[in-house]
Formats: C-alpha cells, sequence, structure tokens
C-alpha cells in the first residue's frame, strides 16, 4: 500500500514537471516568432521608407550633388505599397494596416540649415575638407575691415557734431556781426563778405559808430555792414535828435503854435522814433537769438565730447582686431580731436566773453524798449515835456550798451575765395557712389540678363534655430562657401569662357550674394560691397601713412580751418581719407573687374589715386598691376563669409531653381522637396492583442 502511494506521487509530479516544460517551450517559440515579425517588420519599413527615398531628383544630383525628393502623397501610397510586398515572407500572419507620416522637414526649412548641411556633408568628401583653417586669416582681415569702417563711420558721425558746433559759430556771426553764412561758411562775393541784409546784436551803437566801437578788426566785414541796410545805427545820435525835436516844440511861444510849425519837429521825430523803435527791438531780438544758439553751442560740444569719448573707448577695447599700430595712431587722433573740442578758446571769438556780452545788452534792451513803449509816437505841444523826459530815461539806459566782448578774428578768413567746406569731397564720394558701374567698367560688356518667376526661393524667409556648436557652424559655413565657388560662376569667368545664352542669368554668385532679379543690379550691388572692404583695407593704410595723412590733414585745414575748431579739423581729415580710400577703391576694382589682382594690404608702391587726381575724378594710372594680390573670386570669397547664411541659402536655392528651369523644369521649386520625414507604420500580427506601431524615418542629411 505504501509503495503504491509513493509511485503515484511520482507520478503527478512528472505531469506537473512536463506541463511547466511544454509551456517555457511554447512561449520560447511564441517569442522567437514574435522576434521574427518583429524583424520583418523593421526591415521592411527601413527599405520601404528607403525605396521612396530613392525617387530624388536626378538632374540636383547630377548638377549640384544635392539629395531632395519631392513631397506628395505618393510618398505614403509608395511606402505602404513597398511595406506591403516586404512582409510578404511573413504569410497572412501579418498584414499592414496604414502608414501615417507627421514629421517631414522642406530643404527651405529653419532658414535653409538644411541644405548647408548637405552640402557640408558632401564637401567633407571632397579637397576642400581643409579650407576652414585655410580661411580664418582672411576672416580676421575681414574683421579688421569691418571694425576699421565701423569706427571711421563713428568718427565722421563725430564731425556731423564738430560740424554743428562751427555751424552755431556761423550762426554766431550773422547775428552777432550781420555777415550772411551758409553751412559752408561765410558768403564771399567779388572778395567781399555779403550782408545779411538785416538786424544784428551790433545794429545799436550807442555813440560814434566806427571799426573801434563796434569792435571789427576786419575792414572788409565793417565796411560791408556799414555800406548795407540797416547797417550800423548810432542810437544815441537818434535820441538826441528826438530831444531837440522835443524842445523845440516844447520852447515855441503861445502865438507861435501854428500847425506847419510844430509839423515841421513832429515829422522828424516820428521818423526818428520809427527807426529807433526798429533798430532797438531788431537787436535785441537778435541778441537773444545769439544767445540760444549759444546754448546749442554748448549742448553740440558736449554731444561731440561724448561721441569722441565713445570711439576711444571701442578702438581701445578692439586693439587685438585693429593692430598695435593702427589702434595708437586712431586712439591718437580722438584724444587730439577731445581734447580741441573740449577747449573754448576758439579763435574766431571767446564763447565765454560773448555770452556774457550779449547777457548784458539783453538786460539793457529790455529796459529801453520797456522806456520806448511809453514814448508817444506823435509829437505835439501837449506831450513834448513828457517825450523830453522818457528820452533821457532811455540815454540813461542805453548807458551800459556796448559791443566789448563781441569781437570776431577773421584772420583765418580767405576773403578771395568763396568757402565750400568740405562739399568738394562730399561731392565727389556722391558721384563715385552714383555712377561706380561706370567708373569701373565698360557697361556694354554687362549682362543684361534677368528672371521674374514667380515662388523662388530667393524670396522666402525664415531663422537658422541650431543647436549644434559655434565651432561646427563655422565649419560648416567654409565649406558651403567653397562649395559656392566650385558650382556657380561670377562675372570674370565670363573673361575666359563664353556666356551660356541658355541660362537665366549668368553672375550666379553675384546673384547669391545680392539676390536682385538682374544681372546688371547684382553686378553694381557687388561692387558696392566690395568697395567696402578695399576702402576699409585702403584706409587702414592712410591712417599710418605720415605724408598721405598730413595731406588730407592740410585740405582739412584749408577747407575748415576759418574758425579755428582743430577738432573739427581732425574729423574732416578722416572724412577726407575715407573719400580718399574709396577713390583708389575704385582703381582697385578696375584692375579686378579685368581680372587683374590687388593687394590686400596697400603700401606706399601700390598706392596709385593722389588727391588731386580724387579731386578732379581722374581715375587712371601709370602704376603697372599687382603680380602678388588676391583675384576677384578671392574677393567674392570674402564677401560670402559676411553674408548671412538665411540670406546665403535661400538665395543658393534661387539659383539652382533657375538652372532647373533654364534645363527645362518649369515647376521646380526647393519649397517642394523634402530632406527628411519621419511617421508610423502601424501592423496587425496574428494572435497579438494589439496592434504593433513602428516608426519609420529617412533623411538625406
Amino acid at each position: 500500500m505504501n509503495n503504491k502511494t509513493f509511485k503515484a506521487q511520482i507520478t503527478v509530479m512528472a505531469a506537473l514537471s512536463m506541463t511547466i516544460i511544454f509551456s517555457l517551450i511554447c512561449t520560447c517559440v511564441r517569442s522567437a516568432l514574435d522576434c521574427f515579425y518583429n524583424t520583418q517588420i523593421k526591415e521592411a519599413c527601413m527599405l520601404s521608407v528607403e525605396g521612396a527615398f530613392s525617387a530624388y531628383h536626378n538632374y540636383m544630383l547630377s548638377e549640384y550633388d544635392i539629395l531632395l525628393l519631392q513631397y506628395s502623397d505618393n510618398i505614403k501610397a509608395r511606402i505602404e505599397q513597398y511595406a506591403e510586398e516586404n512582409i510578404y515572407s511573413c504569410g497572412k500572419n501579418v498584414s499592414l494596416m496604414g502608414v501615417d507620416v507627421d514629421n517631414v522637414e522642406y530643404i527651405t526649412d529653419q532658414g535653409g540649415i538644411y541644405l548647408r548641411k548637405e552640402i557640408a556633408s558632401y564637401m567633407q568628401y571632397g579637397l576642400f575638407s581643409e579650407m576652414a583653417d585655410v580661411m580664418r586669416q582672411s576672416e580676421k582681415e575681414l574683421q579688421k575691415v569691418e571694425k576699421i569702417k565701423e569706427i571711421t563711420s563713428d568718427i565722421q558721425d563725430c564731425e556731423k557734431d564738430l560740424w554743428e558746433v562751427d555751424l552755431k559759430i556761423l550762426q554766431l556771426i550773422k547775428y552777432v556781426e550781420g555777415i550772411e553764412t551758409t553751412d559752408t561758411g561765410i558768403v564771399i562775393r567779388r572778395g567781399e563778405p555779403v550782408s545779411s541784409g538785416g538786424y544784428f546784436a551790433k545794429s545799436a551803437v550807442n555813440g560814434i559808430v566806427s571799426r573801434d566801437s563796434v569792435y571789427v578788426d576786419e575792414k572788409k566785414v565793417y565796411m560791408s555792414i556799414d555800406n548795407s541796410e540797416p547797417g550800423y545805427t548810432d542810437v544815441s545820435a537818434l535820441l538826441d535828435d528826438m530831444y531837440e525835436d522835443a524842445s523845440g516844440v516844447a520852447a515855441s511861444e503861445e502865438n507861435q503854435k501854428e500847425e506847419d510849425y510844430i509839423n515841421s519837429y513832429s515829422d522828424v521825430y516820428r521818423r526818428n522814433y520809427i527807426k529807433l523803435k526798429a533798430v532797438l527791438g531788431g537787436t535785441k531780438e537778435q541778441t537773444e537769438k545769439a544767445l540760444e544758439v549759444l546754448g546749442e553751442y554748448d549742448d553740440a560740444k558736449s554731444g561731440a565730447e561724448n561721441k569722441l569719448g565713445g570711439c576711444m573707448e571701442k578702438v581701445s577695447a578692439e586693439i587685438k582686431t585693429l593692430g598695435e599700430e593702427l589702434c595708437n595712431e586712431l586712439i591718437e587722433d580722438l584724444k587730439s580731436m577731445k581734447e580741441d573740442n573740449a577747449s573754448d578758446k576758439k579763435t574766431m571769438c571767446d564763447m565765454q566773453q560773448l555770452r556774457q556780452a550779449l547777457s548784458r545788452n539783453l538786460i539793457v534792451l529790455n529796459g529801453v524798449c520797456s522806456q520806448i513803449e511809453k514814448l508817444e509816437e506823435n509829437l505835439n505841444y501837449d506831450n513834448s515835456r513828457d517825450v523830453m523826459s522818457s528820452v533821457v530815461r532811455c540815454r540813461q539806459l542805453l548807458y551800459g550798451l556796448s559791443a566789448k566782448g563781441m569781437k570776431f578774428d577773421y584772420s583765418g578768413v580767405d576773403f578771395s575765395i568763396e568757402s565750400s567746406g568740405l562739399s568738394a569731397v562730399k561731392k565727389v564720394r556722391q558721384l563715385i557712389t552714383d555712377g561706380i558701374l561706370a567708373l569701373v567698367m565698360d557697361t556694354d560688356n554687362i549682362s543684361e540678363k534677368s528672371v521674374n518667376y514667380a515662388g523662388l526661393a530667393t524670396d522666402m524667409s525664415g531663422k537658422i534655430e541650431s543647436m549644434e556648436s559655434k565651432e561646427e557652424e563655422i565649419k560648416e559655413q567654409f565649406l558651403m562657401n567653397e562649395y559656392l565657388m566650385m558650382k556657380f560662376n561670377c562675372f570674370t569667368d565670363y573673361l575666359d569662357m563664353d556666356i551660356d545664352e541658355s541660362a537665366g542669368i549668368d553672375y550666379t554668385l553675384e546673384y547669391i550674394l545680392c539676390g536682385k532679379s538682374g544681372d546688371k543690379e547684382n553686378l553694381e550691388q557687388t561692387m558696392l560691397e566690395l568697395s567696402g572692404i578695399r576702402t576699409g583695407m585702403n584706409l587702414a593704410y592712410l591712417i599710418t601713412d605720415k605724408s598721405k595723412k598730413m595731406q588730407a590733414y592740410s585740405f582739412a585745414a584749408g577747407a575748415l580751418g576759418f574758425t579755428g575748431n582743430m577738432a573739427l579739423i581732425k574729423a574732416g581729415q578722416y572724412l577726407i581719407m575715407s573719400v580718399w580710400a574709396y577713390g583708389e577703391a575704385i582703381m582697385d576694382m578696375r584692375d579686378l573687374y579685368a581680372g587683374n589682382k590687388v593687394a590686400l594690404v596697400k603700401n606706399e608702391k601700390n598706392w596709385k589715386l593722389s588727391l588731386e587726381n580724387l579731386l578732379g575724378m581722374k581715375f587712371d594710372s601709370d602704376k603697372d598691376t599687382d603680380d602678388d594680390g588676391l583675384e576677384y573670386r578671392d574677393y567674392i570669397r570674402m564677401l560670402l563669409m559676411l553674408e548671412r547664411s538665411e540670406h546665403k541659402n535661400y538665395r543658393t536655392m534661387g539659383a539652382m531653381e533657375i538652372k532647373m528651369i533654364s534645363m527645362g523644369h518649369d515647376d521646380f521649386r526647393m519649397r517642394n522637396y523634402i530632406v527628411s520625414m519621419a511617421g508610423t507604420a502601424v501592423f496587425s500580427v496574428i494572435r497579438r492583442g494589439q496592434p504593433y506601431v513602428q516608426i519609420i524615418s529617412c533623411s538625406y542629411i
């Protein structure tokens, strides 16, 4: 009995063990089957998406080595078709329920960054993967150029403020001295200063009119005013005449008070009264204006001082970029300008004394004008004694009226020529800017091609929002620039190459830089940008060339020195040097567009344009072209480095679109093409309760 029980227990245990073993085996089989299905599904999805992405644009790949896929609903259908075909080996156990594409990235998204990344990926395998290191030095030079242009522009802004200071002095000459002035200086005709033709602060003279009494040392100035109307007026003499007239009427006897007798006095009195009131009123008004200008003068000086201080700080902060020699020259000049501006010792007039004199006279004039208002305009026997009393009071009030402290020094003014300030230099700059194309080349040789296609990527805008490192971004930028230099043409390429008549535009590099619709517009805009680089480099040399710098200073002193503002002369010197550097840039571009080289950094030997020829607009030189230096394409490369990445990306796409259109693909637009996509594929697996979801994705980047 006990033995049977023992055997039965063994049989039950064996049955339980077998059940567990069979369950484990079934689980393993099912797991293996699931793994098989999963693997098949993953492979099917991967092959399906890659199959769909294999339908890239062949002509874009052939022409530009860029992979693009036109996005449409057919992509989803193709993925579904390929997926069903690829899971055929699973039989009826696995079936596709559907595909959903929910994340598509177009080549035009994010400021065109995907184009840059595709190009960088392609260029990594080319010959230019090490160009980033080679171009870093050029980037430093460009940074230097930009800083020089920025600082020079700031100095020219200071020149405007400093000129505003001197403009106030010119206005003071008009309001105080009665000499006509303009923004460029004193108005001179036939060697004589011209009267303003109105009243001025020195119009009313308390005593005999002479050069000493009006404090005018320059005979030409004195004679110009004295011989004009209203000129100088001895108001004390007018008051004396008015007193005599009133006294004559008051002293007449009763039987002499005839109308004709009194009128003989009252008519003269009335004329003197009207003239006196006009002279004193006009003098008072111009004195008030002069004091107002003095306040503006102080504000202008303060503004100029602040700007000069800001320039000095900016230069000091950029010593590494500018270099020690150039930095020291700039700081020395700015320091001198600031000190000269701070000084109130102007050679034309002492501002402090002038302010005191005008303020003193205004008090006197206010009192006299108030008293004049009490005077009767019409004189008769009844009011004659009151008039006499008021006239005496006016004489007493006029006691403090004087031109002392209101002297101007004209020793620096050349009356033999009409002053134009720096207008001649500014006119040259304007002429160069307005006619730069014709100055550089024969416009008959410029392509007239233009495009007017709707929907080009060139017109798109977007912002790059990338999390990549700065180093990676710089590397991609350099690689993209080299790609553009390799794939696209510029103006000088056609000096030795026939033009493709079927092309929409010829100067595609200039198009990428400027984005205009026509070759001519792009070429002119590129010239202006290129002139900026050359002007900056030329100016850097001029600032350190003592001889040429002195020539510019001498010209500025001749044009602006009449007011004695040395700070203005220094600022004017920089304006002249900047225009001179611009003129030399025209000479440089003539060489570049002719296919010659131009040295990046100028020196005495390769400098071509004289200051005399600049002012005469003579842009010819007998000097030979540089054997060493950079060609036009090298400068185009620099401009590409300066261009914003978003603009460059979209314009590159636009240039590609124009090329595709010229090849017969009229509807080709980059905005319709994608570089990556992501989504999900849903499958039904037999004996699995829930659908199987597989993530799908593919990218050219």
